[in-house]
Parts: C-alpha cells; sequence; structure tokens
C-alpha cells in the first residue's frame, strides 16, 4: 500500500505536467483539479508516514475507495471523456495480487467501475458527446472489468499456491474447513472427531510460526479468512484429550507474544452429528471463550438435556 500511494505521487505530478500541455483539449477546471490533487497528494504523503499495523484489511480497502473516488473527481474535473488521466485507474485493479485477498481486489475494482460510471455520467446524460464516445466509454468500462476479474482469479490461485508453499492451507470463506470436517467423520464414524477453534490474539508476533509450532504439537492448521483464526480437526480424542490439544495450541500463541487467546471446540457425535453443525457448535463456543474474563480461556460445547440449546465448560 505505501508503495502504491508513492506510485500515485509520481502519476499525479505527471498528471499534471500532462494536462497543461497546449494540445490538450478541452479547457480543464484548474481550481477544482488541484483541490482534488491537494486531497490525494495529502492522503499519498500520510498513508507513508503510517506505522504498519494500521494497514489491516479494511483500512487498506477503505483507501482503495478513496483513491477511486478521487481519481474520478480528477477524471471529471480534466475533461471527462476526453481526460486522458483514465489510466490512473488501473494501478487500483492490482489490488487483489498485492494483498492476495479477493475481497480487498473486489472492493477496489467495484470502486473503479462505480468511480468510472459516474465520472462518465454527467456527460451522457448531458448528450455532451459525439457519435464515437458511447464505443469509447463502454470499451474503456470493459477493459477495466475484464482486467478486474483476471487479477481476481490470479490473485486467489497465487493465495492458494503461497498457502501450501507455507505449508498451511487458507481458508477465506470456510467451505474448505468444512469439508475437510465432513471428509472426517465419513471416515471416523465411529469414534469421536472433534473440531477447534482458536483466536490467538492480535498481538502474536509471527503467525507461521505459530502454525508450524501448532503442526507440530497439535494438528494440522487451517487458516480461516484473513485473519488469525484458525482450526484444527482432531480424532480418538476424548473431552481431556480436547482440552489439552487447545492447551497446547494457546500455549504457543502466549510464547509468541499474545496476551488475549481464546479455544473454542465440539466433539462429535456428543455435540453434533453432521460437519455444519460441528462447525457451527466449535464456533459457539469460540463466542463464549470471550465471554470470560481472563487472559486465556477455553470452551468445550456441551449436550445438554434434550431439546435444550446445550450447555459450556469453561476451562482458564
Amino acid at each position: 500500500m505505501k508503495a502504491l500511494s508513492l506510485l500515485y505521487l509520481g502519476l499525479v505530478a505527471a498528471s499534471l505536467l500532462l494536462v497543461h500541455r497546449p494540445s490538450y483539449e478541452p479547457g480543464v477546471s484548474f481550481v477544482l483539479l488541484y483541490l482534488v490533487v491537494a486531497v490525494a497528494v495529502a492522503v499519498a504523503v500520510a498513508l507513508l508516514l503510517l506505522p504498519a499495523d494500521q494497514f489491516t484489511g479494511g483500512f487498506c480497502a477503505a483507501v482503495y475507495v478513496f483513491y477511486a473516488a478521487f481519481v474520478a473527481l480528477a477524471i471529471f474535473f480534466s475533461g471527462g471523456v476526453s481526460s486522458e488521466l483514465h489510466a490512473l485507474y488501473w494501478p487500483l485493479l492490482l489490488a487483489a495480487a498485492l494483498h492476495g485477498s479477493w475481497r480487498i481486489g473486489l472492493t477496489a475494482l467495484l470502486s473503479v467501475l462505480a468511480g468510472y460510471v459516474l465520472a462518465m455520467l454527467p456527460a451522457i446524460l448531458g448528450g455532451a458527446v459525439d457519435a464515437e464516445d458511447p464505443a469509447l466509454i463502454f470499451f474503456r468500462l470493459a477493459a477495466l472489468a475484464l482486467t478486474g476479474l483476471f487479477v481476481l482469479a490470479a490473485a486467489r490461485n497465487l493465495a492458494g499456491a503461497v498457502a501450501a508453499d507455507d505449508g498451511y492451507s487458507v481458508d477465506e470463506d470456510g467451505s474448505i474447513f468444512l469439508e475437510m470436517v465432513a471428509g472426517e467423520l465419513e471416515t471416523h464414524r465411529d469414534v469421536q472427531v472433534a473440531v477447534v477453534l482458536v483466536d490467538p490474539g492480535r498481538e502474536v508476533e509471527d503467525l507461521e510460526l505459530l502454525l508450524e509450532r501448532v503442526r507440530a504439537r497439535v494438528g494440522e492448521p487451517v487458516l480461516l479468512g484473513e485473519g488469525s483464526v484458525f482450526g484444527v480437526i482432531l480424532s480418538r480424542l476424548d473431552e481431556r484429550g480436547v482440552e489439552g490439544a487447545a492447551r497446547r495450541a494457546l500455549a504457543a500463541a502466549s510464547s509468541l507474544g499474545s496476551e488475549e487467546t481464546r479455544a473454542g471446540a465440539a466433539i462429535y457425535p456428543h455435540d453434533a452429528r453432521t460437519a455444519g453443525d460441528l462447525l457451527a457448535a466449535a464456533g459457539q463456543a469460540l463466542e463464549a471463550a470471550f465471554e470470560i474474563e481472563s487472559p486465556s480461556a477455553i470452551v468445550l460445547a456441551g449436550q445438554g438435556a434434550a431439546g435444550s440449546e446445550g450447555s459450556y465448560r469453561a476451562a482458564r
């Protein structure tokens, strides 16, 4: 993100030189364009000065939305359809590849498309475009959309390849982990199967090292989403064994600087009889662990009386 902001500083400077060329038509609304450029430059410089821990997924997505909006304003105030500043949109389409996240990339792509349409809309509605301009407008829109979709697909494959090289799986929407749980239940129908969800907290120093330690001490971890929460599937363990495995995972996180560690677990067939229900029960147990006022907490989903919603057993 900081490198992209530095790139935008250079692109904005080049754009100002471009729109001041004698051959540039139509005339530029220089005052309004300078206001837009001043804000964009101020934000780019501020991003360069911010600490690295500020750049969460949501923050980066918001910055991409901001950049897309101000590029749209720059295009609008520098001629609209005839503006040559449409190239400023292209770096934003690389968001998915830069972050390895299709969610951030999709946010950037939708922002680019919405900004482009809004920048072109006044000219289209005002009937101020020539006969050849509509084709140019839709060609640019199609080019942006297709390029963005290609980058999204490439980033999704890249994320999977990187995860494979790192030795652990990344499951952004939970579908892969759900299939793994279902496969484990099919293979071990006559034994207990546990799902343990672990939130190591935001202060963990090295997530990759944590996953390596969990793999060695507990089992194969699967990252769920873009955060640090991961899941582990265990079989042939009773409640004490599951609780012990969860304790080892939390201890590994604590050894890497985390102070707020939580774990939730559910066991088949006591807590649920399907993969979806088992995963949901473990998720509810993890949520319950956050209600315990303790630096570290483990909650096991318990099977209550028939017809009841169930109970929980907490281990601090």
